[in-house]
Order: structure tokens, then C-alpha cells, then sequence
């Protein structure tokens, strides 16, 4: 269970990072189109900084609940394994079989 956790936790932190060399690609290019000039030009360029900023407050809010969401569920797991050692064993040994059933069929 912990391993697969690490990869969801991973798959996430890529994504997290993709998004945030993004957001950097689009500050840099802003910055190296600052000496361009233009009313048009300046209008897209102050929308952008406002998308890109709003982007950043969203994209930290996500990334906070998720963590928040990570680690409650991760909390819950160990309580109930804890508190229910043998359920737990029971449940896992159920969901092998479930899952041997389905792999034979295949």
C-alpha cells in the first residue's frame, strides 16, 4: 500500500511540476516581451500576468488540499489497520483473490 502511495505521490509531483514550468515559461516570456510595445501588446500582456497570477493562487490552493487530503486518508488507513489487523488481512487477502480471478480469465 505504501508503494503505491509513493507512486500516486510521484505522479503528482510531476504533474505539479509540469504545471510550474509552465507558469515559469509564460513569466519568462513576458519579461523578454517587456521592451515590445503596443497598446494591444500591453493589454495581452497585463491579461496574461493576471491569468498567470491567478493560476499561481489556484495551482498552491490544489496543491495544499491535496497534501491536506494525502495525509488525512493515509491517517485514516493506518488507524483502521491498527485498529482492525485482522479485517485488514482478511481484506487484502479477498482483493488477491479477486484479482487472481480476474488475471486467469485473461
Amino acid at each position: 500500500m505504501k508503494s503505491r502511495m509513493s507512486g500516486v505521490q510521484r505522479s503528482t509531483q510531476q504533474i505539479a511540476d509540469s504545471v510550474r514550468g509552465l507558469v515559469e515559461g509564460a513569466e519568462e516570456l513576458l519579461k523578454s516581451t517587456s521592451s515590445y510595445a503596443g497598446e494591444d501588446l500591453d493589454g495581452a500582456r497585463g491579461r496574461l500576468s493576471r491569468q498567470l497570477t491567478r493560476a499561481k493562487s489556484l495551482f498552491d490552493d490544489l496543491e495544499s488540499t491535496a497534501a491536506d487530503t494525502y495525509r488525512q486518508t493515509s491517517a485514516q488507513a493506518e488507524a483502521y489497520v491498527r485498529d482492525n489487523p485482522w479485517r485488514a488481512v482478511g481484506i487484502a487477502a479477498a482483493v488477491g483473490v479477486l484479482v487472481s480471478l480476474v488475471a486467469l480469465r485473461r
